[in-house]
């Protein structure tokens, strides 16, 4: 199985990173690094880090519209090096398994509901900046009786500016408004329900995060697996909005998934 370093979902816009370190960087002997993706060069100047220490750079992108692997080299000028020289990054599309049309006479009869799955989730990060600042040392050379110079023989010190961002979500679903079976939030199976998933992204530095853009929904029926809906984001910014896409097989093109008549009693 190959190893990815990372994992992207296609025409999204991304960050990717690499940990740059060795020796001291700072306004007298700056690192830049340059990371060539896609046939495009992206530089990041005035990296700085005191001795012994590191730094977290980053570039924000937009990935591919088709499914594929990429390499992401990464070159480092000035004093220190990068964690990695190449990072390769897989590209996939989510939009490949929709779940087939369902037909009237559909039958499962050895169908059983599958637990909630539980996947590992990462809703929060944490990251540093490194800000030189100068600290005077004034020194006095003298050249004899009353004569001489004042020498500034200071040195680079160090504040570190931590940054956060967050991501929540909700969802809630409920039965298609054209459902003639529907009651509140009950309806009869073989009819549709709609869903909308609001997210929302929290951020003490926005050039450092992106929105959410991509989501993504599993049903019980499938055993939250086999096939699933991507989602079309409705809604733009740090608080995004996602809805089903039109469902070919809606005789409206509602926003709409249709549940299976054969799916027992029950929520």
């Amino acid at each position: 199985m190959t190893a990815y370093d990372y994992e992207y979902r296609v025409n999204t816009e991304v960050i990717t990173s690499v940990t740059v370190q060795g020796g001291q960087a700072d306004p007298d002997h700056p690192v830049s690094v340059t990371f060539h993706v896609g046939g495009r060069t992206m530089r990041v100047n005035n990296v700085y880090y005191p001795s012994g220490d590191s730094q977290l750079v980053w570039i924000r992108w937009t990935t591919p519209a088709t499914p594929q692997v990429m390499e992401i080299t990464v070159s480092v000028t000035g004093r220190g090096h990068a964690e990695k020289s190449v990072i390769t990054a897989n590209i996939v599309d989510l939009d490949q398994n929709p779940p087939p049309d369902p037909q009237a006479d559909d039958r499962n009869d050895g169908f059983t509901p599958a637990p909630m799955p539980v996947k590992e989730q990462r809703t929060s990060s944490d990251w540093s900046v490194w800000r030189p600042w100068w600290q005077e040392h004034w020194v006095w050379h003298s050249r004899g009786e009353d004569d001489g110079y004042w020498c500034d023989h200071g040195w680079w010190e160090f504040d570190l500016d931590t940054y956060h961002a967050s991501l929540s979500a909700t969802m809630g679903i409920t039965p298609d408004s054209k459902n003639p079976t529907a009651s509140g939030s009950m309806l009869k199976s073989g009819y549709g329900i709609q869903e909308t998933v609001t997210a929302r992204v929290s951020t003490s530095q926005s050039s450092a995060t992106t929105p959410a853009q991509n989501a993504v929904t599993y049903f019980p029926e499938f055993q939250y697996g086999r096939f699933w809906r991507l989602l079309e984001r409705t809604g733009s910014g740090y608080h995004a909005q996602f809805e089903f896409q039109e469902n070919e097989y809606s005789t409206y093109r509602r926003r709409t998934h249709f549940t299976p008549i054969w799916y027992p009693d029950g929520s």
